[in-house]
């Protein structure tokens, strides 16, 4: 039995990896005026969507900002999840001259802090003060927006404002906008509907034999509602697991690593909570449908449905939130893959089979991606080598390098590779 690992979105060292996913930025605006509420509070919301990967970067704009006492104001950005962080873009500044069409942008890397005045510009999250209400909810508070950095950016952000006194009033009468930029990630996953790219897809080409055994692991998985994915991996042959589905309830996933295992001990819960380890494949309802491309139900509920297919080929994973406000992604996907194939050591570099030369370099390969190796020169004992092998300080005479591929589940080259040569004085 033979096992292969694919990686996408991550280095498996020595193993086939796919190509890099891509970092991501996105804007997004809700232009609705917010009134400000005189010694009161209001809220304005923007659903994230269509963007994944961790947070490396947030800017805010406010658009038209007015207020006859701009020192009242306390405004917040509010960011998704069950366990939200909020930073104070601005509290107690400005000073109390009356104030009209303001654009102030928040960006860390702003050069100060909002001036008296508040005149348009980019600044710093500036808090003057303390003692100031917070967001509702609100489980981590940042005095800066690096303060998302790392997080999840699909949900549901909010800008709250506040108006700590009395008698003075104003409005944002353009609302507010969010930059947004993220890291690379395999699978982005929206508030409600199909994952981009859907399927996420990648080819075997290393594997010969028949399946004997998969695991699928899922790296770095966020998400904001975990109960609402679906996830259907999908073989080469078309047979279909449904890995996961309504499990896990709605306490966040954040950089959760998720094996799925027909021999784990036990499956995801429905209520949840979440948090990384090794499961069966895990499904609360029997409903589920999953778009075109994919194909029809009904679908696998072990992985075993798999075995006895063919490994080499593309592989589909299907990837669908079926619910709305909540969303997420996944940074990178492998399939572990065993099958009934034995590893074969080709030679594909040697020295020539006379020479003086006193080194020597011996470069092979495994028709198995997933293969080490075992290298025996001379005399001595077989110990773990790497291509290429590289022999220096050689004596006179004649040499021999065996060369032997052993597979993830043990299983060694019954025919080791040879290379033999002779060095003249």
């Amino acid at each position: 039995m033979t096992a292969g690992l694919l990686a996408a979105g991550g280095l498996a060292v020595g193993l086939s990896t796919a190509g890099p996913a891509q970092a991501a930025s996105g804007t997004f605006t809700n232009s609705a005026p917010i009134a400000v509420v005189d010694n009161g509070s209001t809220t304005s919301s923007i659903q994230v969507s269509g963007i994944g990967g961790r947070i490396t970067d947030v800017d805010v704009v406010l658009n038209g900002l007015g207020h006859a006492h701009p020192s009242d104001l306390d405004i917040w950005l509010r960011g998704p999840g069950s366990n939200p962080i909020a930073v104070p873009l601005m509290s107690d500044a400005c000073g109390t001259t009356n104030v009209g069409g303001r654009t102030l942008t928040f960006d860390d890397a702003a050069a100060g802090p909002v001036p008296t005045g508040c005149a348009t510009g980019s600044y710093r999250p500036t808090n003057i003060g303390g003692g100031d209400t917070t967001p509702s909810g609100a489980t981590t508070l940042s005095s800066t927006l690096a303060g998302f950095n790392g997080t999840n950016p699909v949900g549901t952000w909010q800008l709250v404002v506040f108006d700590d006194t009395l008698n003075d009033g104003g409005s944002i009468t353009g609302g507010f906008t969010l930059k947004i930029t993220t890291g690379p990630a395999a699978i982005s996953i929206p508030t409600t509907g199909l994952a981009t790219p859907y399927p996420f897809q990648r080819t075997v080409s290393d594997q010969p034999g028949r399946i004997t055994d998969v695991d699928v692991v899922l790296n770095g998985v966020f998400h904001t509602y975990p109960d609402d994915l679906d996830l259907l991996l999908v073989s080469p042959a078309g047979a279909s697991t449904l890995l996961m589905s309504d499990v896990c309830g709605g306490t966040d996933l954040v950089n959760a690593n998720l094996r799925f295992d027909d021999s784990a001990a036990a499956a995801m819960t429905d209520g949840g909570p979440c948090t990384s380890g090794t499961f069966k494949p895990s499904n609360d309802d029997n409903t589920d449908v999953f778009n075109a491309p994919a194909p029809p139900g009904p679908y696998g509920d072990e992985l075993s449905d798999l075995a006895g297919g063919v490994a080499n080929g593309t592989w589909r994973l299907y990837v669908v939130d079926d619910d709305t406000s909540d969303g997420g992604f996944i940074t990178g996907v492998q399939l572990v893959i065993k099958t009934d194939a034995v590893p074969n050591t080709v030679i594909t570099k040697k020295p020539k089979r006379s020479t003086k030369a006193r080194k020597a370099t011996i470069a092979f390969k495994s028709t198995k991606g997933d293969s080490t190796f075992q290298c025996k020169v001379d005399k001595k004992g077989w110990k773990s080598c790497a291509s290429p092998l590289r022999l220096k300080k050689l004596k006179p005479g004649k040499h021999t390098v065996l060369v032997r591929a052993i597979d993830n589940s043990g299983r060694r080259d019954a025919s080791p590779a040879k290379v033999t040569w002779k060095i003249r004085r």
